[in-house]
């Protein structure tokens, strides 16, 4: 009779451990898409800047206008900063 009851005192605590560890993950799945939803909502504006970097230069454009250019030296590791034309 203890047998029993002990066996079925297992099968019970391994049956709650089995539906903690799914609740648990779940709530883990959900809590990590918000974080990626809210990331991804608040990085669209990085994404929409105008820098751009072609061989070393970085320019930056406000309203359609170059506002500032760095060039970089690759060799010597100087920056060099010009304004724009």
């Amino acid at each position: 009779m203890q047998r029993i009851l002990a066996a079925l005192i297992a099968l019970a605590v391994f049956a709650a451990a089995l539906v903690f560890a799914s609740i648990a993950l779940g709530v883990i799945l959900a809590i990590a898409l918000i974080a990626w939803a809210w990331l991804t909502w608040r990085g669209r504006k990085l994404r929409g800047r105008s820098g751009v970097v072609v061989e070393g230069e970085y320019r930056e454009y406000r309203d359609g206008q170059e506002v500032r250019r760095i060039v970089h030296e690759e060799r010597s590791g100087n920056a060099e900063r010009r304004d724009p034309p």
